[in-house]
């Protein structure tokens, strides 16, 4: 019975989403942005999505963004100033601070004359990982 419990278990979460990419600001690892993405039940395509800003050792913080889809993600990162960053995911805008971890939500999507394409977080075949503007 309890074989039949952990086989049982195991099929129901391999279908789960439990993933996560990263941006490095300036290349280093100590001030980056990151993607978390998780499905919490095989059978419901809904995915919760959080976003960690960090700047070691001065702050680190987690926030919920809006959700998302099993196998799909394109969220697109743009530059406004040093330590403040732009997030956009469908009609979703976010402002990102990196010198203090913050994230606020924007009302309208902000003037895109003064923001700097950095990339996305995206799927590259079946990984999600951060793509470059560049490499875009």
């Amino acid at each position: 019975m309890r074989r039949a419990l952990i086989v049982l278990a195991a099929v129901l979460l391999s279908g789960c989403v439990n993933e996560g990419a990263s941006y490095m600001v300036a290349d280093d690892p100590h001030h980056s942005i990151s993607l978390l993405r998780e499905q919490r039940w095989v059978w419901d395509d809904k995915i919760e999505q959080h976003v960690v800003v960090a700047r070691y050792p001065e702050c680190q913080s987690r926030y919920d963004i809006a959700g998302g889809v099993k196998g799909n993600v394109q969220i697109e990162l743009f530059e406004a100033r040093p330590m403040l960053y732009v997030l956009h995911q469908g009609r979703d805008w976010y402002a990102l601070g990196t010198e203090e971890c913050k994230l606020q939500r924007f009302d309208a999507p902000p003037d895109a004359a003064n923001l700097r394409a950095l990339g996305s977080f995206r799927y590259q075949g079946e990984q999600l990982g951060f793509v470059a503007a560049k490499a875009q």
